[in-house]
Order: C-alpha cells, then structure tokens, then sequence
C-alpha cells in the first residue's frame, strides 16, 4: 500500500527528504521533488524492513511520521 499520488505534494515530499535527512539516508538538497536521490533515500530505508523498492510505502511513511498512525478502536 502506498500514498496516492496527489498526496505527494511538494511540502510532502519535502518533509519526507528531512525524515529520511534526519535518520541517515537522504544527503541531498531539501527540493521537494521525488528525484533519484529521493527515491534512492527510500529504497535504502525500506530495503532493512524487507520492502526493496523505491516507491514509499504507508508503514515507511508512518514510521517516519509523515502520515497518521492508524489507531485500535
């Protein structure tokens, strides 16, 4: 499962460049713009949960805390 992609805005994409700065994996400049660096960044981050892909998951983007963690009703 994934964003959609009109959630992929720039001020998202921005602040999941800062989480994946912030944890190590992202060097680049803050552009907000899914480049290769970007997607490089998620890959390398994801790969140790066993997801080998460059397309951010919804439990990376949770984990990173770029969306809502889902609660237990």
């Amino acid at each position: 499962e994934t964003p959609c992609a009109n959630a992929l805005t720039p001020e998202f994409v921005s602040s999941l460049q800062r989480a994946l700065q912030a944890r190590g994996y992202y060097s680049g400049t803050i552009t907000g713009l899914m480049d290769v660096a970007t997607r490089v960044a998620v890959r390398n981050y994801q790969s140790p949960q066993g997801l080998d892909s460059e397309i951010l998951s919804i439990e990376s983007a949770r984990a990173l805390g770029l969306i809502a963690v889902k609660r237990d009703e």
